[in-house]
């Protein structure tokens, strides 16, 4: 489990916009150079991280969408996730959160690379998972599947934007291992 350290619930939401948008631009830069798209799942981020991508001039040449998928049932009849895992094990979970990605990269037709967000912004709880649990998922065309787990704290919006980021650095990583 990653977590980001106290000190980033003093960042101001100008600050993330700014990380989000250097993240943003290189991811868009190292995919394009790659010749591979890119596409999102986002259930918690509900459009940031869309927002993030879109934001960035010239974006359309590489990123090709997102789909938000914030209900639950939307996981499964859009995403393909397990209805029968969602109703035993429920949404916040590494399972959901690979096949999210997945399902995306097949919605979009995606030749590339794929991030999902699934998680509780809060601002309390979601049952027995805190406030902050945020699985990011990240597949590959022809390639890994992976996800994390992060607890962030902070408000609702924060846990948002660290979660976009985190998406995008996740996706960086695995652009250069792969």
């Amino acid at each position: 489990m990653d977590q980001f350290n106290a000190s980033d619930d003093e960042q101001s939401r100008s600050s993330l916009l700014s990380k989000q948008d250097e993240l943003s631009r290189r991811l868009l830069e190292v995919c394009s150079t790659m010749n591979r798209k890119i596409c999102c799942a986002e259930s918690l981020t509900g459009g940031l991280l869309a927002d993030a991508f879109v934001r960035i001039p010239g974006a359309s040449a590489t990123y090709r969408g997102s789909i938000n998928t914030y209900a639950v049932d939307t996981k499964a009849s859009i995403l393909g996730v397990d209805s029968t895992w969602l109703d035993a094990h429920g949404p916040v979970n590494s399972y959901t959160a690979e096949h999210m990605a997945t399902g995306a990269l097949e919605l979009f037709a995606c030749d590339g690379i794929a991030l999902s967000t699934t998680g509780v912004a809060g601002p309390g709880p979601d049952g027995n998972i805190p406030a902050g649990t945020v699985y990011i998922g990240c597949a590959v065309t022809r390639g890994e599947v992976l996800s994390r787990r992060y607890l962030f704290t902070g408000d609702r919006e924060l846990i948002r934007y660290k979660s976009v980021c985190a998406a995008i650095e996740l996706a960086l990583d695995m652009c250069t291992e792969n």
